[in-house]
């Protein structure tokens, strides 16, 4: 029993480091709170604020179920000596139930080809502005708020992490879309990954366009045409060319029609080497049964041990001392 009990308490020990410690060097891109501008490394509670400057922007109109896109500037940029800082897209700033999903958005990419409101960038010493983005599909028809929130370490990595927010919010009013107005089909979602070294071919759908321009740009980089092919009724392709290292490729298309001419958002779609996962649960239940299977052996041989031994003073007893 007493046994059972110290290998319980073995493993326990072994497991509770890795599952409950924090993350001081960040969490990775994703869908979190604002909450997460502390838990992620502590006490939220506990946070020492930010003087970054942080502005949130976004078009003041939007269309119901098309898209639009948000926009994060970071001046005055402070971070930790590894330079990372963490970027929050928020509908309000209480801390839960505050991502943009939570008030109807949905985020189709961002500007490091995800599809989180969430993004830990790297800043470049002496870097002082940095702009992030994100491509969101409009909620239903009403007013909304937009904000923003940064968090990071401090330069010598010692004491509570800082967190800021932005001043103000931006107000985007979400309207019903106009007849005939050139667009992207509802169910249209962009490709946000690729691997090196594979190009990628776009197959976008519309309504109410008549003709359609393309463009791409490597982040930063010059802006090229995309040579369009048109499909069925109101069916477009396009391919664009494959990456020879990690990058985000940016993309957009101009739409024309009986409408307004209308272009939509800028798309991110980052280029990554072939990655593989691991489900952490799984190698977490295999390292416990390999410690139960050591376990198991090492009191099994324990145990053949003292049966050897008293085998061997019952030998001694019976010849007497003598072999």
């Amino acid at each position: 029993m007493n046994r059972a009990i110290l290998l319980l308490v073995v493993a326990s020990l072994l497991l509770v480091p890795t599952l409950g410690s924090a993350n001081p060097n960040g969490v990775g891109d994703g869908t979190f709170d604002a909450q997460c501008g502390g838990a992620c490394h502590g006490d939220a509670d506990m946070n020492r604020s930010s003087l970054s400057t942080v502005s949130v922007a976004a078009p003041s109109t939007a269309y119901e179920g098309l898209l639009t896109s948000a926009s994060v500037t970071i001046d005055d940029i402070q971070t930790s000596a590894t330079g990372v800082l963490g970027v929050f897209l928020l509908s309000d700033l209480s801390g839960a139930g505050d991502t943009p999903a939570d008030d109807g958005w949905t985020i189709l990419s961002n500007s490091q080809g995800g599809q989180g409101n969430y993004l830990e960038i790297t800043v470049e010493p002496g870097q002082t502005t940095r702009t992030v983005s994100w491509t969101l599909r409009a909620p239903p028809i009403g007013q909304y708020e937009l904000h923003a929130a940064v968090h990071h370490g401090s330069e010598d990595e010692s004491g509570a992490p800082f967190f800021g927010v932005s001043a103000s919010p931006v107000l985007v009013e979400v309207k019903e879309v106009p007849e005939n107005l050139p667009r992207l089909a509802d169910s249209f979602a962009p490709p946000t990954q690729r691997v090196i070294g594979e190009s990628t071919s776009v197959d976008v759908e519309t309504v109410d366009v008549d003709s359609m321009t393309v463009e791409w740009r490597l982040t930063g980089g010059l802006t090229m045409n995309a040579e369009l092919t048109q499909g069925s009724e109101g069916t477009w392709s396009f391919t664009i060319p494959a990456s020879l290292q990690p990058s985000v490729i940016e993309w957009r298309a101009h739409l024309n029609g009986e409408g307004p001419e209308q272009t939509t958002p800028w798309f991110q779609m980052s280029s990554e080497e072939p990655t593989w996962s691991v489900d952490e649960r799984a190698a977490y239940l295999q390292s416990l049964a390999l410690f139960l299977a050591f376990m198991t052996c090492f009191i099994l041989l324990q145990g053949r041990s003292q049966t050897d031994e008293k085998w061997t003073e019952a030998s001694t007893v019976e010849t007497g001392g003598e072999w």
